[in-house]
């Protein structure tokens, strides 16, 4: 076992390899209130990172693994609403343009694991899916960073839930368009 991993460990970290890798980096807040009779306020913060390999010379298509997460507060009066999730999987990018300034990106959360809470109720763990599709607009800072930003379109399906270690079936969506600041870095 040791072997192997040494062996990974060689081929992910060896020269070529780095040469044929990007690394990606991108992070979105917003939030909003409302003063009025009772205090109302919205907070959503995403973040995602992702490892890509090139699998052509034109360096046009990039694979790879990607983790990304939401997480939204909802306050209205006394009651706040919470939603988190963490999602991770494979991801597909297509590099538009042969600088790689624009590129889409689609990826496939198929761990995807949330938190629904609200005031005075036990909180309740999702499991499901999930998919992010991302186009972006980067400028090089250099030979290899890139910087700019995304805009995104994020979806889930959440199939099974637990509250107080009972599992049952559920039937909850998340949906969320937003643009996003994002980085890349190609070793």
């Amino acid at each position: 076992m040791k072997r192997i991993l040494f062996f990974l460990f060689c081929c992910l970290f060896s020269v070529s390899a780095l040469a044929d890798m990007q690394f990606d980096l991108g992070f979105a807040y917003s939030g909003d209130t409302l003063h009025k009779t009772t205090d109302n306020s919205n907070t959503s913060t995403f973040y995602n990172t992702d490892v890509l390999f090139n699998l052509d010379s034109r360096k046009a298509w990039n694979v790879g693994w990607t983790v990304y997460g939401i997480s939204q507060t909802s306050v209205q009066g006394s009651t706040t609403t919470t939603y988190s999730s963490m999602d991770m999987g494979p991801a597909v990018r297509w590099n538009i343009d042969r600088s790689g300034m624009f590129s889409m990106t689609l990826a496939y959360g198929y761990l995807a694991k949330g938190t629904y809470g609200a005031t005075g109720a036990t909180d309740e763990k999702w499991e499901g899916t999930s998919y992010l599709a991302q186009f972006a607009a980067q400028i090089p800072l250099g030979e290899k960073f890139y910087m700019g930003v995304s805009l995104n379109y994020y979806g889930a399906n959440y199939s099974q839930k637990t509250v107080s270690n009972v599992e049952s079936n559920n039937d909850a969506t998340k949906t969320w368009i937003f643009p996003m600041f994002s980085m890349t870095w190609k070793p």
